[in-house]
């Protein structure tokens, strides 16, 4: 049996405090793929030098063609908020991938 398996959650328990998740779903063109990649490392190279940002995740659904999403995990919401107030405008000028959102979720692990 695998240690995940033994201890569900142990990975993010390492971290001792309840953690913020913000996702972003979008819909791209597949010929923008690259570019949309390539966006998410400047949003995430952004948030990391920000401080606050534990993880970030490109993610391409598997069930439907041309739905990709941002993942970041941050130590708390007051972190998120702070940056996406701060840089949120800026990095959307610099973003170069045309992209369609189709919804934002938030999440707390417990």
């Amino acid at each position: 049996m695998a240690l995940s398996e033994k201890r569900p959650g142990r990975c993010l328990r390492r971290f001792n405090f309840l953690m913020f998740i913000h996702m972003v779903l979008f819909k791209i063109k597949p010929s923008d793929v690259r570019t949309y990649v390539a966006d998410c490392r400047l949003w995430a190279r952004e948030a990391g030098k920000w401080g606050g940002l534990l993880k970030y995740h490109t993610l391409f659904r598997t069930d439907e063609k041309g739905h990709c999403a941002s993942f970041y995990l941050w130590k708390n919401k007051r972190d998120h908020d702070s940056f996406m107030k701060k840089h949120h405008d800026r990095l959307v000028a610099l973003s170069r991938c045309p992209v369609k959102v189709l919804g934002y979720f938030n999440f707390k692990t417990s």
